[in-house]
């Protein structure tokens, strides 16, 4: 996110500035953050700041935002897909027949709204990383649980520090699987985890 600058505030009151979102993540990490905001000429968002344990291994991680998740019961599950998992919401829906999922998939520019695909697939216009941040952040808001699929590390980190706590990230970069087919079967069930709560 070009020109974003964050301003950071710790639980003892003082102010960080952050001339860049990686310098903000790094503060986040050696100082004792309780909010960020984030500042593109004026304000775009407030966030909450969740520490979080020493990062997993390479592969398929899991990392969930602060907060109870809503187990079971009525309403929407999402799942988010970046730009690396184009081509792959039509087989998702074809293998998870929950009513319930939908699935929006990241197409980057081009797309000036959300587009309805199907029933349940939409693709999702996004400029940049904060699109697709503030993508997460709308649907956290209105469904039961998001899984957000990511290949690129430093969005699943940044999703991770949104602290929602009906987010589940997971970081897959489509070039540690041996093909497509393998990387959709573990796609699936991560789904049918983060459904069980696991």
């Amino acid at each position: 996110m070009k020109g974003v600058k964050a301003v950071l505030i710790t639980r003892g009151g003082d102010v960080v500035v952050a001339e860049s979102l990686s310098e903000a993540e790094e503060l986040i990490e050696r100082v004792d953050v309780d909010a960020f905001i984030l500042i593109r000429g004026e304000v775009l968002s407030v966030f909450k700041a969740v520490r979080r344990p020493q990062a997993q291994p390479r592969g398929a991680g899991v990392e969930r935002g602060a907060g109870p998740l809503a187990a079971g019961g009525e309403g929407t599950v999402a799942l988010v897909l970046d730009q690396m998992f184009r081509g792959f919401a039509g087989i998702l829906e074809r293998e998870l027949k929950d009513g319930n999922i939908e699935i929006h998939e990241v197409v980057g520019r081009g797309l000036q709204s959300t587009l309805k695909v199907s029933d349940r697939i939409y693709q999702e216009p996004a400029n940049d990383d904060f699109d697709v941040l503030k993508l997460v952040e709308t649907l956290a808001g209105r469904s039961r649980l998001v899984v957000f699929f990511t290949g690129d590390k430093k969005l699943a980190r940044q999703a991770s520090l949104l602290g929602l706590g009906n987010v589940v990230v997971k970081y897959m970069p489509p070039n540690e699987y041996p093909g497509k087919e393998a990387l959709t079967k573990a796609m699936i069930e991560a789904v049918r985890e983060a459904l069980q709560g696991g």
